[in-house]
Parts: C-alpha cells; sequence; structure tokens
C-alpha cells in the first residue's frame, strides 16, 4: 500500500488546471495565465514534419465497437476517463463492467509492482507557459518511489517505423536532433517532458518526503495496451537527462 496522505498530497498540490471543454479545453495556471499544451507544442517544435507511415499508426486490432473514422482515439479517450475515475476514487484492482483495455490497464500496473494513485493530474512549468497532465502517477512498493505513467491504447503498428518527407526518413529537432522520429520515440518525448514537470514540483516532492517517500528520483513508465497484449517500455536516462532542453525547445514561439 502507498503511505497515508500520498494521493491527497499529489492531488492538492498542482499548480495548474484544466478548464473550459471540447475545442476550448486549456490549462490555465493558478494565477489566471493560459498555458501551452505540451503535446501541441512538441507537434511544433521538436517532431518532424515528416507523415508517419500507415502501418506506424494501424495494426491489427480489433476495437469491438469502435469501428469507423477516430474510433480509436475515442476508444483511448473513455479508456482514460474510465481509468481516472476509478483511480481517482481509490480503485486499483480490474474489476467486471470496465472495458477490457482498463482492465488491461490494471492488471498489467499490478503486475509490474505498480499501484496507480493519482490519474490525470496537472503538471506545468508558468515560467516556460507549458503545461500536461499526468496519465497515472504510481507508487512503486519495491523503491518506494512514484512512477509516473503514459498510457496508450492501441498502437499496435510498427512503432519504430520512420516519419517520411519525400520518402526520406526524418529525424526530431531541437534537443532530439539525433533521434529517429517514429511513434516510439514521440511517445517516451511526451513521458520524458511530464516526468521532468512532476520532478521540478520540489515543494510537492518534499511533502511526499515527509510521508517516506523516496523523492531522490521519479521514474517513468511507458505503457501500451491493446486487444492482443501489453508492453512495457521502461523510460532510460538518455531521454531524462535531455528532458530539461526537451521543455525548453517546446515552449519556444
Amino acid at each position: 500500500m502507498p503511505p497515508r496522505g500520498i494521493k491527497r498530497v499529489i492531488s492538492v498540490s498542482s499548480s495548474c488546471k484544466l478548464v473550459g471543454r471540447g475545442k476550448r479545453k486549456h490549462f490555465k495556471s493558478t494565477t489566471g495565465v493560459r498555458l501551452k499544451g505540451l503535446t501541441r507544442a512538441l507537434e511544433k517544435n521538436i517532431w518532424s514534419s515528416g507523415i508517419l507511415p500507415q502501418a506506424a499508426i494501424c495494426g491489427p486490432v480489433r476495437r469491438h465497437g469502435w469501428q469507423g473514422i477516430g474510433g480509436g482515439q475515442r476508444r483511448g479517450i473513455a479508456v482514460d476517463a474510465q481509468l481516472s475515475r476509478i483511480v481517482n476514487r481509490g480503485g486499483t484492482k480490474p474489476k467486471s463492467g470496465q472495458f477490457s483495455l482498463t482492465k488491461l490497464a490494471l492488471a498489467a500496473m499490478f503486475h509490474h509492482g505498480l499501484e496507480p494513485v493519482v490519474c490525470q493530474r496537472p503538471l506545468c512549468d508558468n515560467r516556460l507557459r507549458i503545461a500536461t497532465a499526468a496519465d497515472v502517477i504510481c507508487f512503486e512498493k519495491s523503491t518506494s518511489r512514484l512512477i509516473i505513467v503514459e498510457l496508450k491504447c492501441g498502437y499496435s503498428g510498427a512503432k519504430l517505423a520512420a516519419a517520411c518527407k519525400e520518402g526520406v526518413p526524418c529525424r526530431m529537432r531541437g534537443a532530439l536532433k539525433t533521434a529517429v522520429d517514429n511513434t516510439l520515440n514521440r511517445h517516451l518525448t511526451q513521458l520524458a517532458c511530464t516526468r521532468e514537470l512532476f520532478f521540478r514540483e520540489k515543494d510537492t516532492l518534499a511533502s511526499l518526503g515527509t510521508l517516506g517517500v523516496d523523492t531522490m528520483d521519479v521514474g517513468g513508465f511507458l505503457l501500451y495496451v491493446d486487444d492482443e497484449e501489453t508492453n512495457l517500455f521502461t523510460l532510460p536516462d538518455w531521454w531524462k537527462e535531455r528532458s530539461p532542453f526537451i521543455l525548453r525547445d517546446a515552449a519556444k514561439k
């Protein structure tokens, strides 16, 4: 079990929030300043202008009621929402009545020794005016540290297939100019930046430290869940070391 009080500390300590609905949804700091969303900032300043091949986007997935244009995206949104309701209300285990991918995600985290604490927790850097939400923040019992989990539903295609422009494989830009622009690296970029934003919350970490959480490091896991299997990737140190520079470059106008 996570230390008593950990959920409350993480839940109430954010310095930004998500406001609005639909296309008007955006992050706003507690002082009222509108913040840029991380994903769009990465699209603009870090990822290449190349196009990911169809094999990288679509795979042999059975959608079970999510057919049609945008079905995969709708399913991912529904799973995120259901998982958030379950975890933020104190649930941690798969049960009947949940979406299959929700149950698989919970089972996968349990298998890897992770107990979900909070979902969709807003994170930001007010100086850079950039924000995002952590999909799941977990407690890892074996190390007594926190793990940021980036959850991706579907993506059963070729995650290492590079985005191409005029037939030429592309690399990313800025601090990631040596990295191939592919699905896996895009998701690792999101995870690295999300983890870095949480790691910058020194007051939050100090409060968590008093509860027995090891705050010397925050881990990062990228979890893929689809109809066939789950795959978990640990965020390498290479990405952690570059995350401050990725955020700097992503925040540029």
